[in-house]
């Protein structure tokens, strides 16, 4: 009953972890957003902390408080609004309440969103805990990239690896749960790039699509713009990255499908593009870029990308990515 999916080997693992009594102290679960790590996080507490016999049974008290995030033994933590990281006092508070026996449940379970945003104080502080693990505590970090973790942080915990999604699953998820037409759900699932979560979200949000096709009108207008309009451009999505460094990398990264998809065009491929609706424009456009323009151009987007996670000049980047772009 794991309400988890697309991930059968993770559910697997856990599962029989559960089953045998052999759960680790602490759990590392990475993946891209929204691809179901705080949902498996929640069904492991669940599992753990269930009243009836074949666990998690979704529909006992602690179950049904897990799912509302009420439980006293199950807490999440995560970035507050406005914070740039998780502080150490966050983990401090942790600390005080793992030695402390579990409320009502079996096991305290603290989980830990994108962990990768800890301070490097609590990221050590936390270590401190993960190397002397209380009884009856149970710790799970969520990660995109484990490698954006203290190594040795990483090396206390076990990992598990959840992995995209596939597009045909997430469609049948969609049409079971939702109900919408088989087209609207194929484009979703397309776009989600085996992100349940997202695709979900974008059925019950209906505004995320209109901005995705206000956002790529904009992007497929760049390559005839000039050079002002371009740099103009770059200071609007340097502004964005400012302010939300994780829309700004959206915003990219709908850009690069685009180029992508293009790529794929040219070579024949087009039954692997993700902007499906965008089909009869990709085979117009194809033809105004040779195969090696796209390539260079999807590296470039990369190599942006890869830049402002380090925190560069974001708007010299930006500038920068607007000059490789082709014109046309």
């Amino acid at each position: 009953m794991w309400q988890v999916i697309g991930h059968d080997r993770p559910i697997h693992l856990l599962r029989s972890s559960v089953a045998a009594g052999r759960v680790s102290h602490a759990y590392l679960l990475s993946g891209p957003r929204q691809v179901g790590k705080l949902t498996l996080a929640r069904e492991l507490a669940k599992a753990l902390n269930c009243l009836e016999s074949d666990r998690p049974c979704g529909n006992c008290r602690s179950c049904r408080k897990i799912e509302r995030g009420v439980h006293p033994d199950v807490q999440v933590v995560k970035l507050e609004d406005g914070a740039k990281s998780i502080g150490i006092d966050v983990v401090r508070e942790i600390q005080e309440r793992v030695a402390l026996r579990p409320a009502e449940g079996s096991v305290k379970v603290y989980i830990i969103e994108e962990a990768e945003r800890m301070s490097e104080q609590a990221a050590n502080a936390l270590l401190k805990t993960l190397e002397e693990p209380p009884p009856s505590v149970l710790m799970v970090l969520t990660t995109l990239d484990s490698t954006l973790l203290l190594p040795t942080l990483v090396s206390r915990c076990q990992q598990v690896d959840l992995l995209p999604v596939p597009t045909s699953i997430i469609e049948g998820t969609v049409c079971g749960r939702t109900g919408v037409d088989p087209e609207q759900a194929r484009l979703v699932a397309s776009l989600a790039k085996g992100r349940v979560g997202w695709a979900i979200e974008a059925i019950a949000n209906p505004a995320m699509l209109r901005r995705r096709a206000e956002l790529m009108d904009r992007l497929m207008a760049l390559p005839r713009a000039n050079r002002v309009d371009r740099f103009a451009y770059a200071s609007e999505l340097a502004s964005l990255s400012g302010r939300d460094p994780e829309a700004a990398r959206s915003v990219l990264e709908s850009w690069q499908s685009w180029w992508r998809d293009l790529l794929l065009y040219r070579l024949g491929m087009e039954d692997l593009v993700v902007n499906v609706d965008l089909k009869d424009l990709l085979g117009s456009q194809v033809r105004l870029y040779p195969a090696h323009v796209l390539g260079q151009m999807i590296k470039a987007i990369q190599e942006t990308i890869a830049m402002l996670a380090q925190n560069v000049n974001a708007r010299l980047a930006l500038e920068v990515l607007m000059l490789r772009m082709p014109r046309i």
